[in-house]
Protein backbone atom coordinates (compact mmCIF):
# COMPACT_ATOMS: atom_id res chain seq x y z
CA UNK A 1 0.00 0.00 0.00
CA UNK A 2 1.25 3.40 -0.77
CA UNK A 3 2.75 5.78 2.15
CA UNK A 4 0.17 8.06 3.76
CA UNK A 5 2.34 10.79 2.30
CA UNK A 6 1.84 9.50 -1.40
CA UNK A 7 -2.07 8.66 -0.83
CA UNK A 8 -2.73 12.89 0.35
CA UNK A 9 -0.90 14.05 -2.38
CA UNK A 10 -2.26 11.62 -5.16
CA UNK A 11 -5.92 12.89 -3.48
CA UNK A 12 -5.19 16.12 -3.75
CA UNK A 13 -4.14 16.06 -7.70
CA UNK A 14 -7.35 14.00 -8.40
CA UNK A 15 -9.64 16.45 -6.68
CA UNK A 16 -8.23 19.60 -7.53
CA UNK A 17 -9.09 18.07 -11.26
CA UNK A 18 -12.83 17.66 -10.41
CA UNK A 19 -13.01 20.61 -8.99
CA UNK A 20 -11.62 22.48 -12.26
CA UNK A 21 -14.40 20.36 -13.97
CA UNK A 22 -16.96 20.84 -11.25
CA UNK A 23 -17.17 24.21 -9.33
CA UNK A 24 -17.69 23.37 -5.78
CA UNK A 25 -20.63 26.12 -6.18
CA UNK A 26 -22.27 23.77 -7.98
CA UNK A 27 -21.71 20.73 -5.94
CA UNK A 28 -22.96 23.22 -2.81
CA UNK A 29 -26.22 23.81 -4.60
CA UNK A 30 -27.08 20.44 -5.78
CA UNK A 31 -26.68 19.35 -1.98
CA UNK A 32 -28.69 21.94 -0.59
CA UNK A 33 -31.47 20.61 -2.64
CA UNK A 34 -31.37 17.14 -1.40
CA UNK A 35 -33.17 15.50 1.83
CA UNK A 36 -32.15 14.46 4.30
CA UNK A 37 -30.22 11.61 4.87
CA UNK A 38 -30.39 8.29 7.18
CA UNK A 39 -27.61 8.48 9.44
CA UNK A 40 -25.11 5.75 8.49
CA UNK A 41 -24.10 4.93 12.45
CA UNK A 42 -28.35 4.76 12.94
CA UNK A 43 -27.57 1.16 11.86
CA UNK A 44 -24.98 -0.04 14.43
CA UNK A 45 -25.15 -1.22 17.12
CA UNK A 46 -27.89 -3.50 18.71
CA UNK A 47 -27.76 -6.71 20.92
CA UNK A 48 -24.98 -7.98 18.33
CA UNK A 49 -21.94 -7.11 16.99
CA UNK A 50 -22.64 -5.03 13.30
CA UNK A 51 -20.75 -5.97 9.98
CA UNK A 52 -19.91 -3.36 7.00
CA UNK A 53 -19.00 -4.96 3.69
CA UNK A 54 -16.42 -3.40 1.34
CA UNK A 55 -16.94 -3.65 -1.97
CA UNK A 56 -15.09 -2.40 -5.43
CA UNK A 57 -18.02 -1.63 -7.25
CA UNK A 58 -21.85 -1.71 -7.91
CA UNK A 59 -23.06 -5.54 -8.62
CA UNK A 60 -26.61 -5.78 -8.27
CA UNK A 61 -26.51 -9.55 -7.06
CA UNK A 62 -24.75 -8.76 -4.23
CA UNK A 63 -26.06 -5.59 -3.10
CA UNK A 64 -29.63 -7.80 -2.94
CA UNK A 65 -27.71 -10.69 -0.95
CA UNK A 66 -26.23 -8.32 1.56
CA UNK A 67 -29.31 -6.53 2.70
CA UNK A 68 -30.88 -10.02 2.79
CA UNK A 69 -28.36 -11.26 5.01
CA UNK A 70 -28.72 -7.73 7.07
CA UNK A 71 -25.02 -6.23 6.58
CA UNK A 72 -25.78 -3.58 8.43
CA UNK A 73 -23.71 -1.47 5.63
CA UNK A 74 -21.65 -0.88 2.46
CA UNK A 75 -18.28 0.87 1.92
CA UNK A 76 -16.81 2.20 -1.25
CA UNK A 77 -14.69 4.81 -3.27
CA UNK A 78 -16.44 7.24 -4.71
CA UNK A 79 -16.41 5.42 -8.32
CA UNK A 80 -19.26 2.95 -7.12
CA UNK A 81 -21.08 4.77 -4.60
CA UNK A 82 -23.69 6.59 -7.16
CA UNK A 83 -24.83 3.35 -9.02
CA UNK A 84 -24.87 1.53 -5.04
CA UNK A 85 -27.46 4.06 -3.85
CA UNK A 86 -30.08 3.67 -6.61
CA UNK A 87 -29.59 -0.25 -6.33
CA UNK A 88 -30.41 -0.95 -2.49
CA UNK A 89 -31.54 0.45 0.72
CA UNK A 90 -28.23 -0.24 3.16
CA UNK A 91 -26.32 3.49 4.57
CA UNK A 92 -23.21 3.45 2.81
CA UNK A 93 -19.65 4.62 4.01
CA UNK A 94 -17.21 6.53 1.57
CA UNK A 95 -13.63 4.48 1.98
CA UNK A 96 -11.84 7.70 -0.13
CA UNK A 97 -8.82 9.36 1.94
CA UNK A 98 -10.67 12.69 2.48
CA UNK A 99 -8.20 15.79 2.25
CA UNK A 100 -10.56 18.40 0.83
CA UNK A 101 -14.18 19.84 1.89
CA UNK A 102 -15.24 19.30 -1.96
CA UNK A 103 -15.01 15.78 -1.61
CA UNK A 104 -17.33 15.61 0.90
CA UNK A 105 -20.31 17.09 -1.37
CA UNK A 106 -19.32 14.57 -3.60
CA UNK A 107 -19.82 11.83 -1.28
CA UNK A 108 -23.49 13.45 0.05
CA UNK A 109 -24.46 14.01 -3.85
CA UNK A 110 -23.25 9.96 -4.66
CA UNK A 111 -25.54 8.91 -1.76
CA UNK A 112 -23.45 7.71 1.07
CA UNK A 113 -24.08 9.01 4.42
CA UNK A 114 -20.64 8.73 6.22
CA UNK A 115 -16.83 9.87 6.19
CA UNK A 116 -13.36 8.39 7.62
CA UNK A 117 -11.22 11.31 8.79
CA UNK A 118 -7.82 9.74 9.33
CA UNK A 119 -6.39 11.50 12.14
CA UNK A 120 -2.99 11.00 11.03
CA UNK A 121 -3.29 13.11 7.88
CA UNK A 122 -3.86 15.83 9.99
CA UNK A 123 -1.06 15.69 12.34
CA UNK A 124 0.03 19.15 11.75
CA UNK A 125 -3.15 20.54 10.49
CA UNK A 126 -5.45 20.31 13.14
CA UNK A 127 -7.71 23.36 12.05
CA UNK A 128 -8.06 21.61 8.45
CA UNK A 129 -9.43 18.28 10.29
CA UNK A 130 -11.65 20.51 13.11
CA UNK A 131 -13.37 22.00 9.53
CA UNK A 132 -13.68 18.82 7.33
CA UNK A 133 -15.36 17.43 11.02
CA UNK A 134 -17.73 20.95 10.57
CA UNK A 135 -18.63 20.91 6.89
CA UNK A 136 -19.49 17.04 7.11
CA UNK A 137 -21.89 17.49 9.79
CA UNK A 138 -23.00 20.33 7.68
CA UNK A 139 -24.18 18.24 5.15
CA UNK A 140 -25.63 15.33 7.36
CA UNK A 141 -22.48 12.95 6.82
CA UNK A 142 -21.78 11.03 9.67
CA UNK A 143 -18.07 11.07 10.80
CA UNK A 144 -15.69 8.22 11.75
CA UNK A 145 -12.08 9.13 12.94
CA UNK A 146 -9.32 6.46 12.22
CA UNK A 147 -7.00 6.97 15.20
CA UNK A 148 -3.76 4.16 15.49
CA UNK A 149 -2.16 5.41 18.21
CA UNK A 150 -3.09 6.60 21.78
CA UNK A 151 -2.14 10.59 21.38
CA UNK A 152 -4.18 10.19 18.25
CA UNK A 153 -6.86 9.53 20.39
CA UNK A 154 -6.72 11.55 22.81
CA UNK A 155 -5.88 14.53 20.51
CA UNK A 156 -9.52 13.77 18.55
CA UNK A 157 -11.42 13.42 21.77
CA UNK A 158 -9.99 17.02 22.64
CA UNK A 159 -10.28 18.68 19.31
CA UNK A 160 -13.76 16.97 18.00
CA UNK A 161 -15.23 14.58 20.72
CA UNK A 162 -16.74 13.08 17.96
CA UNK A 163 -19.01 10.06 18.19
CA UNK A 164 -17.44 7.22 15.92
CA UNK A 165 -13.54 5.86 15.90
CA UNK A 166 -12.30 3.61 13.24
CA UNK A 167 -9.45 1.16 14.61
CA UNK A 168 -7.43 -0.69 12.42
CA UNK A 169 -6.04 -3.41 13.83
CA UNK A 170 -2.34 -2.83 12.89
CA UNK A 171 0.99 -4.21 14.05
CA UNK A 172 2.90 -1.44 15.74
CA UNK A 173 5.14 -0.50 12.52
CA UNK A 174 1.92 0.07 10.44
CA UNK A 175 3.26 -2.79 7.45
CA UNK A 176 0.04 -4.53 7.37
CA UNK A 177 0.48 -6.88 9.90
CA UNK A 178 -2.35 -7.35 12.26
CA UNK A 179 -2.08 -6.68 15.77
CA UNK A 180 -5.39 -7.24 17.78
CA UNK A 181 -3.88 -5.99 21.06
CA UNK A 182 -2.70 -2.96 19.92
CA UNK A 183 -6.70 -2.42 18.74
CA UNK A 184 -7.61 -4.08 22.92
CA UNK A 185 -5.21 -1.43 24.14
CA UNK A 186 -6.77 1.67 22.15
CA UNK A 187 -10.43 0.30 23.17
CA UNK A 188 -9.37 0.88 26.94
CA UNK A 189 -9.04 4.39 26.05
CA UNK A 190 -12.04 5.07 24.00
CA UNK A 191 -15.03 6.64 26.33
CA UNK A 192 -18.47 4.92 26.79
CA UNK A 193 -20.90 5.71 24.15
CA UNK A 194 -19.01 5.79 21.32
CA UNK A 195 -19.46 3.73 18.08
CA UNK A 196 -16.26 1.61 17.46
CA UNK A 197 -15.58 0.37 14.13
CA UNK A 198 -12.69 -2.52 14.03
CA UNK A 199 -11.13 -2.89 10.89
CA UNK A 200 -8.63 -5.64 9.13
CA UNK A 201 -8.07 -8.77 9.47
CA UNK A 202 -11.22 -10.43 10.96
CA UNK A 203 -11.66 -13.55 9.74
CA UNK A 204 -12.42 -15.72 12.61
CA UNK A 205 -15.58 -16.07 15.13
CA UNK A 206 -12.88 -15.91 17.99
CA UNK A 207 -11.67 -12.74 17.11
CA UNK A 208 -14.89 -11.54 16.63
CA UNK A 209 -16.22 -12.01 19.92
CA UNK A 210 -13.21 -11.10 21.21
CA UNK A 211 -13.60 -7.51 19.66
CA UNK A 212 -17.51 -7.82 20.50
CA UNK A 213 -16.51 -8.18 24.49
CA UNK A 214 -13.75 -5.44 24.38
CA UNK A 215 -16.39 -2.81 23.38
CA UNK A 216 -16.15 -2.61 19.42
CA UNK A 217 -19.56 -2.40 18.02
CA UNK A 218 -18.58 -2.97 13.98
CA UNK A 219 -16.19 -5.09 12.11
CA UNK A 220 -15.37 -3.56 8.44
CA UNK A 221 -14.94 -6.80 6.37
CA UNK A 222 -12.72 -6.89 3.15
CA UNK A 223 -13.92 -7.04 -0.35
CA UNK A 224 -12.41 -10.77 0.20
CA UNK A 225 -15.67 -11.73 2.17
CA UNK A 226 -17.50 -10.74 -0.87
CA UNK A 227 -15.73 -12.17 -3.32
CA UNK A 228 -15.98 -15.27 -1.69
CA UNK A 229 -19.42 -17.14 -0.19
CA UNK A 230 -20.60 -14.05 1.78
CA UNK A 231 -23.58 -15.77 3.43
CA UNK A 232 -21.33 -18.78 4.74
CA UNK A 233 -18.45 -16.04 5.93
CA UNK A 234 -21.07 -14.17 7.76
CA UNK A 235 -22.96 -17.18 9.29
CA UNK A 236 -19.41 -18.26 10.54
CA UNK A 237 -18.37 -14.35 11.89
CA UNK A 238 -21.91 -14.23 13.99
CA UNK A 239 -21.12 -18.09 15.56
CA UNK A 240 -24.59 -19.59 13.62
CA UNK A 241 -24.81 -23.40 13.79
CA UNK A 242 -26.53 -24.44 10.16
Amino acid sequence: MPSLDKRLSSTRREVEERRRARPLAQLEREVAALAPIRPFTESIGGDEISFVQRVKEADGALLELAEELEVAGLAAALGPLADMAADNSLPLLLTDMIVDTYQLYECRLAGAGAVVLVAAAFEDAHERLAELYSVAGSVDLDVIVEVAHEDELEEALELLDPDSFLLRNRGSDDDGSVDFERTFSLLEEVPAGKTVFSQGGVREREQVAALERSGVDAVILGPWAAAGDLAETLRQLRGESR
